[in-house]
């Protein structure tokens, strides 16, 4: 008998496919992040930071840049991951990062609410795009995931 947590996974996995299949103009990003290994020192807390993010944006995309800023408007930068040469369209992409960040805005993050994680990349018309990932939390981001591909 499965387990409640494989069920509430595979059923916030389904979900979010299902509501990605038809996502567009705002949704073109979504996956999943965890927080683990959190350390606090001085009002700022040590963090590592994972990602599981699909590309749904209609297009492969080359050379995407993906950050993690605070929540609150006027963000900083918190954190960017290294460019994915190559993000083909409908795959998905594992990123980790060892973040410090204030420790309200972990605060924010552990009370549920969702880190700011910005694509920004450019079209095949050389156009400039930001687009915020839509993710939700998990426990864990399994790094070796063989379904993760660029």
């Amino acid at each position: 008998m499965p387990s409640i947590r494989s069920l509430f996974v595979a059923i916030a996995t389904l979900s979010l496919a299902l509501t990605l299949a038809t996502a567009k103009d705002g949704r073109d990003f979504a996956g999943f992040y965890s927080l683990t290994n959190p350390s606090g020192e001085g009002g700022q807390v040590r963090v590592t930071f994972s990602a599981q993010l699909f590309n749904y944006s209609g297009a492969d995309i080359q050379n995407a840049a993906v950050s993690v800023r605070e929540t609150h408007p006027g963000s900083e930068v918190l954190g960017t991951y290294a460019p994915i040469e190559l993000w083909r369209n409908g795959a998905a992409t594992v990123l980790c990062i060892h973040l410090t960040v204030p420790q309200e805005e972990y605060q924010r993050w552990d009370a549920r609410r969702q880190p700011a994680v910005i694509i920004s990349y450019r079209d095949e018309q050389g156009r400039a795009w930001q687009r915020t990932a839509q993710i939700n939390r998990r426990p864990s981001i399994p790094l070796d995931d063989p379904s993760a591909g660029q």
